[in-house]
């Protein structure tokens, strides 16, 4: 049976947010106006803690498919 791994996954996913959060930390010295603030009210706060949500769910569901797998193992 092929393993399942999630983590690597979750990993890029998590990867991905940190790279985006520094992108937006230093695109504020250069943009920071009433329409900076708006695209980050709309779309980055609200997408931040999805993405979190989703990265502990993935971790989660990694932990069962390796039980499982384990438990087929026997």
């Amino acid at each position: 049976m092929k393993n399942c791994d999630l983590e690597s996954g979750a990993g890029r996913i998590r990867h991905a947010l940190k790279e985006l959060e520094f992108a937006w930390a230093d695109s504020q010295a250069e943009w920071n106006d009433e329409v900076s603030r708006a695209f980050c009210e709309h779309h980055l706060e609200p997408m931040i803690p999805v993405v979190k949500t989703a990265l502990d769910a993935i971790l989660r569901m990694d932990v069962m498919l390796r039980q499982a797998q384990r438990d087929c193992e026997k």
